[in-house]
């Protein structure tokens, strides 16, 4: 949208892996729309049939994603942006079929997720020309694991299209609330956040704190029950589920757990530091780090629950800081908006071409 506005002198087109619910957005803001998943659907009956007989007469017929790619790049594009490591098979594939087009690639993964997604990363690393890093974590990452050069990556933080107004950061809970938010899973360290409230639980038990999740938990929900229900923490702590309005729950904590083992720079901090909740995230598992350093909260030793718990009691006792703090954390974060990032990236893509 940032470009379409903003920048007279280009045309989009979008790739989406497996389309979804946004697809149309995407539609109107491109000239042509393509969906990678349609290229590879089970053929019908009556193309099964003219396989075979093409075959028996000796003629081959190439791939449907072959032939997928090969449309695509016909387009002759003069830059691919992928938009995460996930989409760089994708991005490459045409990019061997447009030989003239740089490819540029916007990694918001670290290495464990890269690992996983992409076990082949380094097959791929020839074709790139360009990176974006959201956090120098990200960077360090491609350079000292990937030994990708370092003069081509750039860093640039994310943004968030939260709009920020009085009347988000009215807390309406009384109670001292401990918040965390994000799809249930071991990168999020859903099991954690349950540790912590534990560890609170059983070292304070005179305080009187909730914590509340924020987040889809349909992957592990009965496990996260049992956990729950075993440690006897069913009065205290509590996974909302996805919410359609989810500032409304952010508005209410006094404090934003960031338990990730591996999260490069989630965007819910921006919104949690806008509303003025200080931030306690692990050492080494976030690019959130490189920005609470300076303030706004707390980073602690990876995985040390023991210290997250004594932060988060910190502010319970210590309003002052918590205050302090909270506004510290919407300092750092506020230019974390489009209008502030979009032409950073914009002119890494200049640069890039």
């Amino acid at each position: 949208k940032w470009l379409n506005k903003n920048i007279k002198n280009i045309q989009l087109d979008v790739l989406l892996i497996n389309g979804g619910t946004i697809a149309s957005d995407f539609k109107k803001e491109s000239t042509n729309t393509y969906v990678f998943s349609e290229s590879h659907k089970p053929l019908k009956f009556s193309q099964v049939i003219a396989k075979k007989i093409f075959s028996k007469l000796g003629i081959k017929q190439k791939e449907k994603k072959v032939l997928f790619f090969e449309n695509v790049a016909s387009n002759n594009y003069d830059l691919i942006y992928a938009n995460s490591i996930v989409s760089l098979p994708v991005a490459v594939n045409i990019k061997k079929n447009c030989q003239s087009s740089k490819l540029l690639v916007h990694v918001h993964e670290l290495n464990t997720i890269i690992k996983m997604v992409i076990p082949a990363f380094s097959n791929y690393i020839k074709y790139v020309d360009k990176y974006i890093a959201v956090s120098n974590q990200v960077k360090e990452n491609l350079v000292v694991n990937w030994e990708i050069n370092t003069n081509t990556i750039d860093v640039t933080y994310p943004f968030s299209l939260f709009k920020f107004n009085k009347s988000n950061i009215f807390k309406e809970s009384k109670i001292f609330t401990v918040g965390a938010s994000g799809n249930a899973h071991w990168r999020k360290g859903d099991d954690l956040f349950i540790q912590v409230a534990s560890y609170v639980h059983k070292n304070y038990p005179t305080a009187k704190i909730k914590f509340n999740w924020v987040g889809n938990t349909i992957n592990n929900k009965f496990i996260i029950e049992a956990d729950i229900d075993k440690l006897g923490l069913n009065e205290m702590v509590s996974f909302v589920g996805e919410q359609t309005n989810p500032i409304n729950m952010y508005k209410n904590f006094d404090v934003f757990l960031l338990t990730s083992r591996e999260d490069p720079f989630p965007l819910v901090c921006i919104e949690a530091a806008y509303l003025k909740k200080p931030i306690i995230c692990f050492e080494k598992a976030s690019g959130t780090a490189e920005v609470i350093n300076e303030g706004g909260g707390f980073v602690v030793p990876y995985l040390d629950i023991v210290a997250m718990g004594e932060k988060i009691m910190l502010y319970y006792k210590n309003e002052e800081k918590l205050i302090e703090d909270g506004i510290k954390a919407q300092e750092l974060f506020t230019n974390f908006t489009p209008e502030n990032i979009c032409p950073q990236l914009y002119n890494i893509i200049e640069k890039t071409l």
